[in-house]
């Protein structure tokens, strides 16, 4: 495996059935895991930890993850979170970002109603675990990206995290708490070069919305991994300041990859995002796809699934090299690559080990 050398972007957004699991190879040879989805025949955190963590750039002498995020805490988005307690972990990162109901007297207040979070029943010990990941000297505050320190330095290789405070999201969603539960996700945008990818997590689309106005109780916060553009904002990691907004980066730089909102659901497709990315569609639109059992789990949003939701983007299958619009991970575990230059490469496969042999 020749990674280490590589100044491309490896992202694996992981078959998991219902839930979430993605794990982004920076140019700059760090790990974030963005979700702890995990499904009954597959684990990410044990597939990451044999076949891609030992690749990674060490801390403190040992390889670890630089972020870990959870976007919000619905079972199928948390069901390994037990990888992340043990301090001793190689999965309890440096930093880990996700939205709780601890209060700090001075600051915003960034509480989440957990009453209000649904999820199955006999999910209390996946919560209890969740509220003690931001215990610890080691945990920072619930929104912050990577602090930039290395003496590498890759131009246009960015990312940023966006988010709306949960008591005003309880202002939006005061009566239905599954919008509310959702409307707390993390949003990730990520950039290299001319190519991005943007994570949504379970965002509804009031929410996504009113993200995208960045009206009064939206954050964020951003990293450039470019030595001389990061000295120039020392504080873009961690406050909200003038960073650029998601609406910004996706009217500048347009979108590569959109991992839909909610699972693909009509239920969670924004106008106004498409509105904003500039061509005002993706590429490729990655659809992290409930098993659909009933006519309750819903329907996956039509537009995503042909040339009015998406450009198109070169997909290798195990037998097949075709344009999709967009790709589920029903089909298998999928493989997209940033490179530094040319076009982006995705692939997909059933057995996640053959796609270790394209990178």
């Amino acid at each position: 495996m020749g990674w280490k050398d590589s100044f491309f972007t490896y992202i694996w957004i992981f078959n998991v059935g219902r839930g979430l699991s993605i794990f982004i190879r920076t140019a700059l040879n760090q790990g974030i895991i963005y979700d702890f989805g995990s499904s009954d025949d597959f684990s990410p955190t044990n597939f990451i930890k044999k076949h891609l963590l030992p690749n990674l750039d060490s801390y403190d002498g040992k390889h670890e993850i630089a972020q870990t995020i959870i976007s919000h805490p619905h079972l199928d988005h948390i069901s390994e979170i037990e990888s992340l307690q043990d301090s001793h972990s190689l999965f309890y990162a440096h930093l880990h970002t996700c939205p709780h109901d601890k209060f700090t007297s001075g600051m915003p207040d960034e509480r989440i109603d957990l009453a209000r979070i649904n999820n199955p029943v006999n999910s209390e010990e996946k919560i209890k675990a969740y509220k003690n990941l931001y215990e610890g000297d080691r945990r920072k505050l619930p929104l912050q990206t990577i602090l930039y320190s290395s003496s590498r330095s890759i131009p246009n290789l960015e990312y940023g995290i966006y988010y709306i405070r949960p008591p005003k999201v309880a202002e939006l969603f005061p009566e239905d708490d599954q919008k509310y539960s959702n409307s707390i996700s993390m949003v990730l945008f990520y950039r290299q070069g001319q190519h991005t990818l943007l994570i949504p997590g379970d965002i509804m689309p009031e929410a996504l919305d009113y993200l995208l106005e960045e009206k009064i109780g939206c954050e964020k916060r951003y990293t450039i991994f470019d030595k001389l553009q990061s000295l120039n904002h020392p504080m873009w990691h961690q406050k909200a300041c003038d960073q650029p907004s998601l609406r910004t980066c996706l009217q500048t730089y347009g979108l590569t990859v959109l991992v839909a909102p909610h699972h693909g659901l009509e239920s969670g497709y924004s106008d106004m995002l498409y509105s904003s990315i500039k061509g005002s569609k993706p590429g490729l639109v990655v659809i992290s796809e409930k098993r659909h059992v009933s006519d309750i789990d819903g329907k996956v949003e039509k537009l995503y699934q042909n040339q009015e939701g998406a450009f198109g983007l070169l997909v290798n299958s195990e037998n097949t090299s075709e344009i999709r619009y967009s790709l589920s991970t029903r089909e298998g575990h999928i493989l997209v690559v940033f490179p530094g230059t040319g076009q982006p490469k995705v692939f997909v496969d059933k057995d996640p080990k053959i796609l270790l042999q394209k990178i």
